[in-house]
């Protein structure tokens, strides 16, 4: 189970917000952890995952999921045993579509 702190906040049940997942995997593949977290969203509490970021000469990746809380995508991430070192609340700025 994930021991770190989570982000608070009071929510209603039909807000969504996003939160940036960080992951240190020095004896995996980020990029397995990447192809790993896009198989397993959707699956648990309405958690959809938008995207991973892979910095592989720092074995991190970099996770942005939209969720109505961090307590749905820490939930989603060990359902599908994935590292999680460090979970926040941020805004999330789509580019514009070309």
């Amino acid at each position: 189970m994930w021991p770190g702190p989570i982000a608070s906040g009071t929510v209603t049940a039909s807000s969504r917000r996003f939160f940036l997942v960080e992951r240190y995997t020095p004896d995996v593949d980020v990029r397995s952890v990447a192809a790993a977290t896009q198989q397993q969203t959707g699956l648990r509490d309405d958690t959809r995952h938008i995207g991973t970021v892979v910095i592989a000469s720092e074995q991190t990746a970099l996770s942005v999921f939209e969720a109505n809380d961090a307590r749905s995508v820490v939930a989603a991430n060990e359902a599908a045993g994935l590292p999680l070192d460090r979970i926040v609340e941020a805004e999330w700025f789509p580019g514009s579509a070309s």
